[in-house]
């Protein structure tokens, strides 16, 4: 965030741990990031919409045959970890904006999935509070996705209201994250080892011992806790269940049926 500094910025990771959610709970599942979100949180509106409706065009050519590989560039369920609130009658705007290029989403036969927000209001937090929009097209409504601890209960961070329509885990969840990210901070404690406990001068490992360092993610992973991981573990069940239909004789579930008649 600030380089003079070194802290990590508080999203810095956010997609990537994100598409390894997907891929612990569907590992057949293709991920397709679409990078709107700058390590410090902040999505441009423009850049939403632009990349959502993009992707509605990739998909609509991708039914109607008109893209190479037809299927291989289509997309079964859209995942969103962001949000705001209406601040004025211009963002009301926005949001008619955002719900029309969502609502083609959908048109398309897309399930569509939001973060409900981490803010512990039950104040409308959009995308996510689409889910309450009444939609006379018959077409399936967004899925906004609230936060669970692990015991099961409602975790104290999560927006909650009419408008939540699913909740799942959000706390203190394991997931990837980049292996090049290493902070500023360092190990509370670091000393030589001890004589007898050396390690081989060739082993390529530190030679200290240490505490845990708190922002070294050489490891891969991390804990994270937030709405915007609730959403892709639902994201990716609906997705585990649309493969495993498609895998069933007799399902009728299909992945090569588009509109909405595959969203329904």
């Amino acid at each position: 965030a600030d380089p003079l500094v070194g802290e990590l910025d508080e999203d810095t990771g956010h997609g990537t741990y994100i598409a390894g959610i997907v891929r612990q709970i569907v590992p057949d599942a293709r991920v397709l990031a679409v990078r709107v979100m700058r390590s410090d949180g902040i999505v441009y509106e423009g850049d939403l919409i632009c990349a959502l409706g993009l992707l509605a065009t990739r998909i609509a050519a991708a039914e109607a045959g008109g893209q190479a590989g037809d299927l291989d560039a289509m997309v079964d369920v859209v995942s969103l970890s962001l949000g705001y609130f209406n601040e004025s009658a211009a963002d009301g705007a926005f949001s008619s904006v955002l719900w029309q290029v969502i609502g083609e989403l959908l048109s398309l036969g897309v399930v569509v999935v939001a973060a409900a927000g981490n803010f512990a209001t039950s104040r409308d937090f959009y995308p996510a509070a689409f889910a309450a929009n009444p939609d006379p097209a018959g077409q399936v409504p967004v899925i906004s996705v609230a936060a669970l601890n692990p015991n099961g209960s409602k975790a104290l961070f999560s927006d909650a209201g009419g408008w939540v329509s699913a909740w799942g885990p959000g706390a203190l969840v394991v997931s990837t994250y980049p292996t090049d990210i290493n902070g500023s901070r360092r190990a509370d404690v670091e000393m030589p080892a001890h004589p007898a406990g050396e390690l081989p001068p060739d082993a390529g490992l530190p030679a200290e011992r240490a505490a845990l360092d708190p922002d070294d993610y050489s490891g891969g992973f991390a804990l994270w806790s937030g709405t915007s991981f609730s959403a892709p573990i639902v994201a990716s069940h609906i997705l585990g269940a649309l493969l495993d239909g498609a895998a069933t004789t007799g399902s009728g579930l299909r992945l090569d049926v588009p509109w909405k008649q595959a969203a329904a």
